[in-house]
C-alpha cells in the first residue's frame, strides 16, 4: 500500500475495527526517497510460448528456462473472470522442486539441472473443474542475474521486487525497464532508491494481465538481464462500508476442509467484508470450538496466502516446550498470515491476529514470496532528535539470527524462534485484553462489536484497568508517541528535545518501551511480551535513548540511556504482575515475576553496538566478543524500533 493509501487505512480500521498494531524486525531499508512515476519502457519486445490445451485452460511459458535460474508457469482461463476460482499446482516428474507458491495463477520454480519437468494444475470454483498438465525442458545457460521472483498480484496493490546477489555481492550499474503492455497500462509510485528492490503500485486492470520487467547489470565486466513476469488480477471494488476498503491478497484456508473455510476468508481479510459478517454466530472464538488436538482446532481458523505460511505456523506451535501460544489463541477467531501483512496487527472487531510471513519463511523461496513494502509508519517521528531502538539479547549476543536478504540463505525453526514468540505474545496480549477466555461463555452480543462496546463503556478490560490502577503520568512521553506511531508533526519543544531530555522523560516513569505511550492496548502488550520472553526463553530486552546523526547504525549511535531487561525493575513489579495475571492467569504469576532478573543499565557515551556485550549480562554468563566475525554482526546489524516493522540501517 502507498503511504498516502496507508494514512487512510490506519484511522479506518484504527476506528472500525479496533486495530492494534505491534513491533517487529523486518529487514526493510526504506529511506523516504522520494519515487518515480513508472518504469522505463524498454526498447524491445518479450515474447512467450503459448501452449493451448483441451480445455478453456491455457499456459503462458518462457522461452528458455535453465538450470538455478528463476522462471514460472502461468495459467490462464480464456475470457473468464478467475475471482472465486482456485488454482493448485503439483509436479508429477524431473527432479524435486520447492514450490512456494502452489496456489496462485503463476507458478514460480527455480530447476535445479537442465531436465525435463511436468506440472499439474487443478482449477477449481464457479462450475468449473479443471485439471491439465503441462511440461517444459530446462536447457539454457544461466548468466548469472536472478530476479525474484515471477508471481501473481492484485491490482492497485503495492509490490516488489529483488535481484539476487551474485557471490555475496550486488551486481553494478542496474537499470530497470518495462516491456510495452497491452492497453499502455504501467506500474506507478516506482521507488528505486534501493536499485536492486524496486517498489511499485499495480495498474488498475479491466481483466487479469501478464505485465513483464527487465533488469540489466554488470558484473565481472560483463553485462547482464534478467527478466521477470508478473500477473496482475482483476478484483472486486470494496463498497464504501467494508472494513477493508483497499486492494488485499487472493486468500484461502489452510485447511480446506475445516468446517469455517466458507467463512474465513469472507469474514476476517477481504475487502467485501461489510456488517452481514457476525463473526459470533459465523467464526466464533476458537475456545468455543475443541477437537482432541487443541492445535487442529487452531488450524481451523488459519487462513493464508501461501501454504508454506500455514505449515510453518502449525510446525512452529507444535515445537513449543509450553503451552503458551495454544492458550493465548483461544482467545481469537482467526489467524491471517499473508505476504500482503506489514505490520501485523490484531483487529479488535474481527477477534483476529494478522502476522507478518517475514517472521515465519524458513527457505528462500518461502521468503521469495514476502512482499517488501516497508511499514507505512517508517517515517514517523523524522523531526525529532533521538532513537530509542530496541533489541532482544542472550548470552550477551542477539537472540535471533539476521539473513541479509539478498543472500539466499535458510534458516531453521531454532533461529526464527524467538522473533515469532515476541510477535504472537503481543499481538496475542491484545486479543486476552479485549476478549480473555473468563468472559466467552458469557458473550451477549449480537456482535463482537457489541461486546467491545460494553466491555469498553464498562472499562473492563485489562488495559482499562492497568491505566487506572498503575497509569503512566509522562505527558511528554504521550505527545511523543503520537508524533512516533501517530504520525503527528512535531512542534519546535519536541524537535528541541535532546536524548538526555527524553531519557529522563523516560526513565523516570513506569513503562517498558515509549510504544506503551501509543495507547493504553499496546502498554499492556509491550509488559506482557517482555516478561514471556525473559521467562519462557530467557532472552532479555534493551531499550535505549541514543543520539540520531545523520547516518543511523548500531556503531554510530550513541546510548544516552537504556536498560537490559527493564520489565525487572521493582517500581514495574506491580504493573507488570497485574498485566501477567490477566493476560495467562494459568501461570503463578509471583514466580514468574521474581525470577525475573534485576536489570542491568546499558552504558552512556557507548556505541549500541558496543553495548551488545555488557560485563554483567543477567541472561546468563558474560561473553566477550571473541572472533572479528562476530564484532561485525554487532556493528552492522540493522536497528530495530518498536511499534513498526521498519528498520534503519
Amino acid at each position: 500500500m502507498k503511504l498516502s493509501q496507508n494514512l487512510g487505512i490506519y484511522s479506518l480500521l484504527a476506528s472500525a475495527i479496533f486495530v492494534s498494531a505491534c513491533g517487529g524486525d523486518s529487514d526493510n531499508n526504506d529511506q523516504g526517497v522520494p519515487t518515480s512515476s513508472t518504469f522505463e519502457i524498454c526498447s524491445e519486445s518479450l515474447t512467450y510460448s503459448i501452449t493451448d490445451t483441451n480445455s478453456q485452460l491455457t499456459f503462458t511459458l518462457e522461452q528458455h528456462y535453465a538450470k538455478d535460474k528463476p522462471g514460472s508457469i502461468i495459467a490462464n482461463l480464456n475470457e473468464q473472470d478467475t475471482i472465486g476460482k482456485s488454482f493448485l499446482w503439483q509436479q508429477i516428474s524431473g527432479p524435486s522442486l520447492e514450490l512456494a507458491a502452489v496456489n496462485s495463477q503463476v507458478l514460480a520454480f527455480t530447476p535445479t539441472s537442465n531436465q525435463d519437468y511436468a506440472f499439474k494444475v487443478t482449477v477449481s470454483g464457479g462450475n468449473i473443474n479443471i485439471e491439465e498438465t503441462i511440461s517444459i525442458t530446462a536447457d539454457s545457460n544461466d548468466n548469472i542475474l536472478r530476479i525474484n521472483s515471477d508471481h501473481q498480484m492484485v491490482n492497485r496493490t503495492d509490490a516488489s521486487l529483488r535481484l539476487q546477489n551474485i557471490n555475496g555481492q550486488v551486481p553494478e550499474n542496474i537499470s530497470w525497464c518495462m516491456y510495452p503492455s497491452a492497453n499502455n497500462k504501467a506500474f506507478t509510485n516506482v521507488d528505486l532508491s534501493d536499485i536492486n528492490r524496486p517498489l511499485f503500485v499495480a495498474p488498475n486492470v479491466d481483466t487479469d494481465q501478464l505485465f513483464s520487467l527487465k533488469a540489466t547489470a554488470t558484473f565481472d565486466g560483463q553485462t547482464i538481464s534478467d527478466d521477470v513476469n508478473l500477473l496482475v488480477t482483476k478484483e472486486k471494488n470494496a463498497p464504501s462500508d467494508a472494513y477493508f476498503s483497499y486492494p488485499i491478497a487472493r486468500m484461502h484456508p489452510y485447511k480446506p476442509n475445516s468446517a469455517y473455510a466458507n467463512n474465513l476468508a469472507y469474514c476476517v481479510y477481504s475487502n467485501q467484508l461489510v456488517n452481514q459478517c457476525n463473526i459470533l454466530n459465523e467464526l466464533p472464538f476458537i475456545s468455543q470450538d475443541t477437537k482432541p488436538d487443541p492445535i487442529d482446532t487452531i488450524m481451523d481458523r488459519v487462513l493464508v496466502s501461501h501454504d508454506w505460511m500455514g505449515a510453518n505456523f502449525e510446525a512452529y506451535l507444535r515445537a513449543q516446550t509450553h503451552n503458551d501460544f495454544v492458550e493465548l489463541l483461544q482467545s481469537v477467531t482467526a489467524v491471517v498470515i499473508s505476504y500482503d501483512i506489514r505490520p501485523a496487527f490484531y483487529a479488535g472487531f474481527i477477534g483476529a491476529i494478522y502476522l507478518d510471513p517475514e517472521y515465519l519463511w524458513l527457505t528462500s523461496a518461502q521468503r521469495d514470496t514476502i512482499n517488501e513494502t516497508p511499514d507505512y509508519r517508517s517515517n514517523f517521528g523524522e523531526d525529532l532528535n533521538y532513537l530509542s531502538p530496541y533489541r532482544y539479547v542472550k548470552n550477551n549476543d542477539y537472540a535471533g539470527q539476521y539473513i541479509e536478504i539478498g543472500n539466499r540463505t535458510n534458516r531453521t525453526m531454532e533461529n526464527m524462534s524467538s522473533n515469532l514468540a515476541r510477535l504472537l505474545y503481543h499481538e496475542l496480549a491484545h486479543a486476552n485484553d479485549f476478549y480473555p477466555q473468563n468472559m466467552h461463555a458469557n458473550i451477549q452480543g449480537p456482535t463482537l462489536k457489541d461486546e467491545f462496546n460494553r466491555r469498553f463503556d464498562g472499562k473492563e478490560m485489562t488495559s482499562d484497568q492497568l491505566n487506572i490502577r498503575y497509569p503512566l503520568t509522562s505527558t511528554e512521553m504521550y505527545a511523543l508517541a503520537s508524533v512516533q506511531y501517530s504520525g503527528e508533526n512535531a512542534n519546535n519543544t519536541q524537535k528541541a528535545y535532546t536524548p538526555s531530555d527524553v531519557a529522563l522523560f523516560f526513565s523516570s516513569d513506569l513503562a517498558n518501551d515509549d510504544y506503551a505511550y501509543s495507547s493504553t492496548r499496546e502498554d499492556v502488550a509491550m509488559l506482557f511480551e517482555e516478561v514471556m520472553m525473559s521467562h519462557r526463553y530467557g532472552i532479555l530486552r534493551d531499550i535505549a535513548i541514543t543520539d540520531k546523526p545523520e547516518i543511523e547504525t548500531s556503531s554510530t549511535i550513541v546510548v544516552e540511556w537504556g536498560q537490559r531487561g527493564r520489565v525487572g525493575q521493582p517500581e514495574l513489579y506491580d504493573r507488570a504482575s497485574y498485566v501477567l495475571s490477566q493476560i495467562l492467569p494459568e501461570v503463578d504469576v509471583s514466580q514468574v515475576m521474581d525470577g525475573l532478573p534485576a536489570p542491568v543499565a546499558l552504558v552512556k557515551g557507548q556505541t549500541w553496538a558496543q553495548n551488545l556485550v555488557l560485563t554483567t549480562d543477567p541472561s546468563k554468563s558474560p561473553q566477550k566478543i571473541s572472533s572479528q566475525t562476530e564484532k561485525n554482526t554487532a556493528e552492522t546489524r540493522p536497528l530495530q524500533f518498536s511499534g513498526s516493522d521498519h528498520v534503519k540501517q
